[in-house]
């Protein structure tokens, strides 16, 4: 018999900022295996000390293939990558503005 495809319960959006496997569960609409498998997957930007809780913004990024480095926090990796796209957008200003 087939597994039943389950659906997502939940939006990236209404979880709260720190998630775990329960809140992955309901977010990917996958099983419990499968979303325990991420959070152990190598280089998964895991909360140190917290044991399975993760940034779930940072969590976001790694499953859209944005790779943190392992000597980053998550959250400090976000704000340089934000202030990156700041920096790069005002460049593009003060070309059109030059022009």
């Amino acid at each position: 018999m087939p597994k039943a495809k389950k659906k997502p319960t939940l939006k990236w959006e209404d979880a709260p900022d720190t998630i775990g496997v329960e809140e992955l569960m309901e977010i990917l609409g996958i099983g419990r295996g499968q979303a325990s498998n991420i959070f152990n997957s190598k280089g998964f930007p895991k909360i140190p000390d917290a044991g399975l809780k993760a940034d779930k913004e940072v969590a976001r990024l790694f499953l859209q293939g944005v790779k943190i480095p392992e000597n980053q926090k998550g959250i400090d990796y976000l704000i340089l990558l934000e202030l990156k796209k700041i920096s790069k957008g005002m460049e593009v200003q003060t070309e059109c503005i030059k022009e």
